[in-house]
């Protein structure tokens, strides 16, 4: 089994224990992304009240944007350079980074997330959720999980 993606899943929870069960629900559900088998990792995973949650945090949601960055760049290299030039892309790569960034913009999970955040169903903080954090800050956890496939074509999207 060789390990395709890794996911730091922010959400709330009364434990670690509980919050990993979440994540494993989660992925059981979603028909977006699907992996052979899932593992939390304690050691790499921050509740709230932990000194550098905030950090980790903002250090995920980092890797986030330099992904969306980075197929904005290849959007750009390819000659999509505004909003008008979309009704020229034909079907292929080019096609498929835009559609892959939209995931990012839109909510949807998928294998290139870094950073997804299960309450706001986003890949993104938003200003109501850091309050609540600030707010009860035990409550929330931000699980890190290693993603296995038995082979990288077994990944699948929307095939469940």
């Amino acid at each position: 089994m060789k390990r395709i993606s890794k996911h730091k899943i922010f959400l709330a929870g009364d434990s670690y224990e509980h919050a990993s069960s979440q994540v494993s629900r989660f992925f059981d559900r979603t028909t977006l992304v699907i992996y052979d088998k899932i593992q939390a990792k304690r050691e790499k995973s921050f509740n709230g009240l932990d000194n550098h949650f905030f950090e980790k945090l903002s250090t995920a949601e980092d890797h986030n944007r330099q992904i969306v960055q980075g197929f904005l760049d290849d959007l750009s290299n390819t000659g999509i350079t505004k909003t008008t030039d979309l009704a020229n892309i034909k079907q292929g790569y080019v096609s498929k980074t835009l559609h892959i960034l939209s995931h990012f913009l839109d909510g949807f999970i998928g294998v290139d997330s870094y950073f997804f955040n299960i309450i706001d169903d986003s890949h993104w903080l938003l200003p109501q959720t850091i309050k609540a954090i600030k707010k009860e800050p035990h409550h929330y956890w931000l699980i890190h999980i290693d993603c296995f496939a038995n082979t990288p074509g077994d990944a699948g999207l929307l095939h469940k």
